[in-house]
Formats: C-alpha cells, structure tokens, sequence
C-alpha cells in the first residue's frame, strides 16, 4: 500500500500511518511518502514504537520514502534502569520561565535541579519557544544541561511544527523531533505532566 503525504502538517503524517497500519494486514509493506524532516522523523519513530520493521531513503527534492512491514512484533525486556525514572513528563511551552533575563536563568536552574533528583522525568517536551532550548548554541548554559539530561536516559522532545515556524529545525542540538500525536500520547499515558 502507498501513502502519500507530502505537504501534510504535523501531526497528519503519523495520523494516516497509524490507520493504514490498523487497516493493514500482518505480512503487509506499507510505503509513506513524506516532504519534511519533522514528518520523515515521527513517522519512523512512531512506526519503531510499534515494533514494526521501517527503513527510509531520500527520494528527490525534500521527499522521503519510509518502509514499513508490518508482520510480528517484539517484545522487549524491560530494561532495569527504568527505576531511575519518575513516568512524568515534564512539558516547557516557553524557553524561560517568566519574563526577560531573570526567566532564562530560572529555566536553566530548575532544569540543573532536575540532575540531584533521585528519580528524572521520563521525557522532557519542548512547544512552542521552548524548542529555542534544544536549538540554543552549543556553548548556552542551558545546552550542557540537557545534554546531561540526555546522557542520563530522559527523552527529549522538540515539537517538529514549532522548529518549522521558527526556523530552527536544521539546529536541533539535542533530543529528537517530535509531533502533536506523540505529545498527547506521553501527556495522557503516563501517570503525570509537570509544566514549567
């Protein structure tokens, strides 16, 4: 089955796989076409959340052709390092917390805060101009902070629509593209959302 999806916005793309996949049957290959990196990005992680087999190549001019077979998952075992993480989900809608100057250092000492927690947050989504933290230049406070994050098994995700509108999405620096499907799944499946 093929599926087109060039010039769709986020989350549309992962929205059509997801119902094709369920109309599909086991032992199906199903063929996506997509036109951004935000798109090509959530369909392949959406598609290996779903155990299923993906692979992708770059077709022609910004187009992206994913793979997907469908056929019988995997169960993983879990992994035991998962005690080290609280099933929150922190969600940053802005890249400060408050106004000005006094906002940009509050969000790097919450975020640093979070490294002495016994227990981390799961996962850490960026919207709207929080996605300015996970594209800040290298040398920022608050890019060694994640990165640490990061290195310590958090999931860190820029929402793909917000890097698009602010130009960004060729400077993510840490964590992965996200999309509105994936964000409500983590903010209504787990047991809690922190917001700063």
């Amino acid at each position: 089955m093929k599926l087109d999806c060039t010039g769709l916005a986020c989350p549309e793309p992962v929205l059509q796989t997801k119902k094709a996949l369920e109309t599909l049957p086991n032992d199906s290959v199903l063929e996506v076409i997509v036109s951004s990196v935000a798109s090509k990005e959530n369909v392949i992680r959406f598609a290996q959340n779903g155990g299923f087999d993906v692979r992708a190549q770059d077709v022609d001019e910004g187009k992206s052709l994913i793979t997907i077979v469908k056929g019988f998952t995997c169960k993983t075992v879990v992994d035991a390092n998962d005690e080290k993480f609280l099933d929150k989900t922190l969600f940053l809608k802005s890249d400060k917390v408050g106004e000005g100057e006094l906002g940009a250092k509050l969000i790097v000492g919450f975020l640093k805060s979070t490294l002495e927690l016994p227990k981390l947050p799961r996962r850490i989504v960026c919207v709207n101009q929080a996605v300015l933290l996970t594209t800040a230049e290298e040398s920022a406070p608050i890019m060694g902070v994640l990165k640490a994050l990061e290195a310590k098994g958090v999931e860190i995700y820029s929402c793909g629509v917000c890097l698009e509108f602010f130009g960004v999405t060729d400077k993510l620096k840490v964590g992965k593209i996200g999309n509105a499907f994936g964000t409500i799944e983590m903010l209504f499946g787990g047991e809690g959302t922190i917001s700063l």
